[in-house]
């Protein structure tokens, strides 16, 4: 999982559509954004402009959104 952010607004408009077609988006404050690695190529191919705020492991991933479930329990 990756962490971008597009660089104006008209890309954030275009970039956050065209990936919500294609695959799950979670949106964060800010216009911040977390996809999966393959979606870096979506936005490439579309000429989209973004910037890598954060790279994450896809079991950092997983064990931060098991563990936030569990605390709640």
């Amino acid at each position: 999982m990756i962490r971008i952010k597009f660089k104006d607004k008209k890309a954030d408009e275009k970039g956050l559509c065209e990936l919500a077609k294609r695959m799950k988006v979670i949106c964060f404050p800010n216009d911040i954004y977390e996809i999966s690695l393959n979606g870096l190529k979506v936005l490439d191919d579309l000429k989209i402009e973004y910037q890598i705020i954060k790279k994450e492991s896809f079991d950092y991933a997983y064990s931060a959104i098991r563990n936030s479930v569990a605390s709640q329990v």
